[in-house]
């Protein structure tokens, strides 16, 4: 009976997926496809066929108008080889890609994307960036996942330029402020219930 229960945890845990030699070939040419298509948006239809999973998650006429579960991004070129493997397991491939942009106005975004083999056919089931850089010219600057927002990926407003904003400069004095306020209030408050206490006491002495 005790073997019984030691095996238990062992033979409920799952096993660790065999690590291998990711398909680079069949990644890379479904990179080819799927940048253009669906992150720069060149061939909506195609980019619906080469998502699947987390990279999939609007309706076919959502995607078709430009509302997709991928961030857009003018990438440049027509080869994406420059991967760099996160993990491989058999049919399921994770990695970092970064991407060079077509227009001089923006600076490069690294994505993290996930493959996976899905009825014999590889397909990009996540996307999203990890990290976006200052364009060439500029002081260059890198805002990394907390910094970028969950349907433009930029930041909400506390960043601009790699600078603070001004009103983020007053949140210390805010802080200060509070906490001050919030001690006078405090000895306020304990002040006025000692006072109500003299007060009771000197009416029970007094009879009334």
């Amino acid at each position: 009976m005790l073997a019984l229960v030691a095996l238990a945890p062992q033979a409920l845990a799952a096993p660790e997926p065999r690590h291998v030699e990711p398909n680079r070939a069949a990644i890379n040419a479904l990179l080819d496809e799927f940048v253009p298509a669906a992150v720069a948006q060149k061939d909506l239809q195609r980019g619906w066929e080469l998502s699947a999973g987390a990279a999939r998650t609007t309706t076919h006429a959502q995607w078709l108008k430009g509302d997709t579960s991928v961030q857009r991004y003018p990438a440049k070129g027509t080869h994406f080889h420059g991967w760099i493997v996160n993990y491989s397991y058999p049919g399921d491939v994770g990695f970092d890609i970064l991407l060079q942009p077509s227009r001089k106005s923006i600076g490069a975004w690294s994505f993290r994307a996930e493959a996976q083999k899905l009825h014999g056919v590889w397909k990009i089931t996540t996307w999203y960036p990890v990290a976006t850089f200052a364009p060439p010219g500029r002081t260059q600057t890198v805002l990394g996942p907390n910094d970028l927002g969950p349907s433009n990926g930029s930041s909400a407003g506390s960043v601009t330029n790699g600078r603070l904003a001004p009103w983020v400069l007053l949140i210390p004095v805010a802080v200060v402020a509070a906490v001050a306020l919030g001690s006078i209030g405090f000895a306020t408050s304990r002040w006025l219930r000692r006072r109500g206490r003299v007060r009771e006491l000197e009416r029970s002495l007094s009879g009334r």
